[in-house]
């Protein structure tokens, strides 16, 4: 029995390569499942240096393109897609809202200290406060002399 060739496979038990092709159907040669052709190249959107969006598949990065509105000759690279912006501001978003929270965290310990400070001086003060001053004591006076009898 022959077994034809088909095209690329990705399978799930991770290999990626040519499959056979018993019956018409793309199997993997290593687990003999029905394997998934290929995945599609992705279209990565790339502006040119004056702003026209072209869209071009993975296989033409690294290559010098003619933009069809301007004739501007320039590099298509996967930097300057505009997923790859995206992907980076997504990034970006994410550490600035991570550094935020770690700011925000800081800030809460920073006035529980401060408010777990007010509140012992608070307490110290009013334990270790002198007691308040008493009015000086006067000597007891002679009482009213007595009427002399003699």
């Amino acid at each position: 029995m022959t077994q034809a060739v088909a095209e690329s496979v990705t399978c799930v038990c991770g290999y990626s390569g040519p499959a056979i092709a018993p019956a018409g159907r793309a199997v993997c040669p290593i687990c003999h499942t029905p394997a998934a052709a290929a995945p599609a190249p992705r279209i990565l959107r790339i502006p040119c240096p004056r702003g026209h969006v072209l869209k071009a598949g993975e296989h033409l990065l690294g290559q010098q393109v003619v933009c069809p509105d301007c004739n501007e000759m320039f590099l298509l690279r996967e930097d300057d897609s505009l997923e790859r912006r995206q992907e980076l501001k997504r990034l970006r978003q994410a550490e600035e809202e991570r550094i935020a929270k770690l700011w925000l965290a800081r800030a809460i310990w920073a006035a529980a200290f401060i408010v777990a400070s007010l509140v012992g001086m608070i307490a110290f003060s009013f334990a270790y406060r002198a007691p308040p001053p008493r009015p000086p004591v006067e000597p007891p006076s002679d009482p009213a002399p007595a009427a002399r009898t003699e």
